[in-house]
């Protein structure tokens, strides 16, 4: 007897293909988003630790020069984070479109994978309705054989 063929493995294959770079692909844009937060957060503590050299300076220790490299430092500090969330908001759009094309993938995924369960069982069902036929049928043989005897 023979076995069950999905006739459409081969799309199958390619869905899933499909669906993993999908994946992949959600997988990195999410890392990204990560890494951006780690440098901001990074940034945010370096402009953290430049607070208290302006502080000396109220104590008495007037530096001018220092003081305004300070305050052009955490400017650009702060700038970069700016910058930074802005890359994230985009990073963070992306992501999402790669995780909509993730679900369509993954539901591309699951939709052959029931109709192939599906088939499997119709093919199981009829092979058990086959196998019953060739049952009833030597059985009747053998009861016609028998009564002819």
């Amino acid at each position: 007897m023979k076995s069950f063929k999905f006739r459409l493995e081969a799309i199958q294959t390619l869905r899933e293909r499909e669906r993993d770079t999908a994946a992949e692909g959600y997988r990195q844009a999410m890392l990204a988003i990560t890494k951006l937060n780690e440098e901001v957060e990074r940034i945010l503590q370096e402009h953290a630790s430049q607070q208290p050299l302006q502080s000396g300076s109220i104590q008495g220790q007037v530096k001018p020069q220092f003081m305004l490299e300070s305050q052009r430092y955490q400017m650009h500090l702060l700038q970069q984070v700016a910058q930074l969330r802005t890359q994230i908001k985009l990073v963070q759009d992306e992501a999402e479109k790669r995780r909509l094309l993730l679900v369509k993938r993954e539901q591309a995924v699951r939709s052959l994978e029931k109709l192939a369960e599906q088939q499997q069982a119709e093919w199981e069902t009829a092979n058990e309705h086959r196998a019953q036929i060739a049952l009833d049928e030597w059985a009747g043989f053998r009861y016609w054989k028998e009564q002819a005897e």
